[in-house]
């Protein structure tokens, strides 16, 4: 695995990261999404300091994060209820015959 220095900016700052070679698309989308939250913050509140912006960029971020997996945890319920049903009727099929 090798790594690689990436160079992002944030917030109209340039930030240096070294990272492994199939890690650095993801890295990039995490930092454009970051600059993009922080971005639409600074947008709503002009005169917050970068370092606020950060923080509710990261708690906003952060929340996202949360409901995803709660929202992932209720689809993987459904799917294991499905499936679990499925069975049940492939099983009573099976030795119906």
């Amino acid at each position: 695995m090798s790594q690689s220095k990436i160079s992002v900016r944030i917030l109209n700052r340039d930030y240096q990261f070294a990272c492994q070679e199939e890690e650095r698309a993801s890295l990039l989308s995490a930092a454009d999404h970051l600059n993009k939250t922080m971005h639409e913050i600074k947008d709503n509140n002009s005169t917050m300091s970068s370092d606020k912006i950060a923080l509710m960029a990261a708690m906003n971020i952060a929340h996202e994060y949360i409901k995803a997996q709660s929202l992932n945890q209720h689809f993987d319920t459904e799917v294991l209820s499905s499936v679990k049903k499925l069975n049940e009727k492939l099983e009573q099929a099976l030795t119906s015959e």
